[in-house]
């Protein structure tokens, strides 16, 4: 049966609202685990154990597994309560979200085969088609270095790009593989950064791992609303587009983490005097016009950020859903627009970010300060190829003016 965008076809689902109103509790034993996370490198386990408790995770996984299918929202709304205590747990979170609904898009075999034993399995990733594999009967063998598997440490699958023979002609095209945790080892030495440090986003290591056909999904099928998944299911859900929700993962850690370093500024300036050595001592900060302006000017900016976020994953989905789901499609005109939003909301944050810290203070230059963690992970977000601004605004003009886009969506 079809469903209205935010609305869910499974039995006894929660609304968006009660599901996504579950992240609240959470924030405060994160933020409690925030300076051990960054400083092991990975979101502890207490920390996962309590967002699987929620069932945020089900939030997009498929009915017939005990999932919600309730769409993007869900995800949005935790990334952003939760990334205002600590940006690398928002994104791990937001990745598992996310990906319960790419794992949707595979084959129903391989559904079965990551959630028929473990509804509660999590699954982290790997993107770039970088893996080797060659063809065996009944599938793949595949081998390599899969970087940047965030959240590794706590999944149960983890997906690995590949290039495949499955165009037309049999010619490589990129895929996605999915590869149970029993089939993949960590290099806990390849992921020590300076922000974004406990997303645990380590290679993750493939060697000769036979893959079965069904648990190969072609990154054409995902962008183009042709997945087995979504070919299965009576849900419009899994018609959108892949690159149309699915990295709000990415950038909405961003927004959230300057908007809790901006109440953590504002608390410590309620207080906060000088001492004298540019204006007289004793002075209130929060006096100054220019502190008012900075406050002003990056509460506006990240307002708009989240308000972008929150339209774009409920019009993307509204579109597929307003079509009978077999001819469901995301359109090009809104893939491109929701990629701009990622990458526009991501380079906003950090402005907003840079007007806290220039005025933060020498204090926020420890390390242990949330405001300067803040500061650290925003710019790492910006640095992920996805959210990259000058490739994906241009890509968005290129659409506009009628040529060829160069890059994803």
């Amino acid at each position: 049966m079809e469903t209205a965008a935010g609305q869910s076809s499974a039995a006894n689902a929660p609304t968006v609202a009660e599901l996504s109103a579950r992240a609240l509790p959470l924030v405060a034993e994160i933020a409690a685990r925030a300076a051990a996370c960054e400083a092991d490198c990975r979101v502890p386990e207490e920390s996962v154990a309590a967002f699987k408790a929620t069932g945020l995770h089900k939030a997009m996984l498929p009915a017939r597994y005990g999932g919600y299918e309730l769409g993007f929202a869900p995800m949005v709304e935790t990334s952003y309560a939760i990334g205002q205590a600590c940006a690398s747990s928002a994104w791990v979170f937001g990745l598992y979200m996310a990906h319960d609904w790419l794992g949707a898009l595979f084959p129903k075999e391989a559904q079965d085969d990551i959630w028929g034993g473990d509804p509660d399995a999590v699954i982290s990733g790997s993107y770039a088609p970088i893996g080797k594999a060659s063809p065996a009967k009944g599938g793949y063998r595949l081998s390599g270095r899969f970087p940047f598997s965030s959240g590794c440490p706590g999944s149960d699958w983890n997906l690995c790009g590949a290039m495949l023979p499955v165009g037309p002609e049999g010619k490589p095209a990129p895929c996605f593989t999915i590869v149970p945790k029993s089939d993949f080892t960590i290099d806990w030495e390849s992921w020590k950064t300076v922000g974004l440090a406990g997303t645990g986003s380590f290679d993750v290591l493939v060697d000769d791992v036979f893959v079965p056909g069904h648990r190969v999904l072609s990154f054409a099928d995902a962008t183009g609303s042709t997945a087995p998944g979504a070919e299965a299911s009576t849900n419009s859900l899994y018609r959108v587009s892949l690159l149309t929700n699915v990295p709000f993962s990415l950038a909405t850690p961003s927004v959230a983490a300057a908007a809790g370093a901006l109440q953590r500024f504002v608390e410590e300036n309620k207080v906060r005097q000088t001492h004298g050595a540019v204006v007289l001592g004793g002075k209130k900060v929060a006096d100054f016009q220019t502190i008012q302006k900075r406050v002003g000017e990056a509460a506006s900016r990240l307002d708009a950020c989240i308000a972008l976020a929150r339209r774009d994953v409920v019009e993307a989905e509204a579109e597929v859903h307003a079509k009978p789901a077999a001819e469901a499609r995301t359109s090009i005109a809104m893939r491109m627009r929701n990629r701009r939003t990622q990458s526009f909301i991501a380079q906003e944050a950090m402005t907003a970010m840079n007007l806290l810290f220039d005025a933060v203070g020498g204090r926020a230059l420890q390390r242990d300060h949330p405001v300067q963690r803040a500061w650290r992970d925003v710019a790492a977000v910006n640095h992920h190829i996805s959210l990259n601004f000058d490739a994906v605004m241009s890509m968005y003009g290129q659409h506009v003016f009628g040529l060829p886009p160069e890059g994803q969506y």
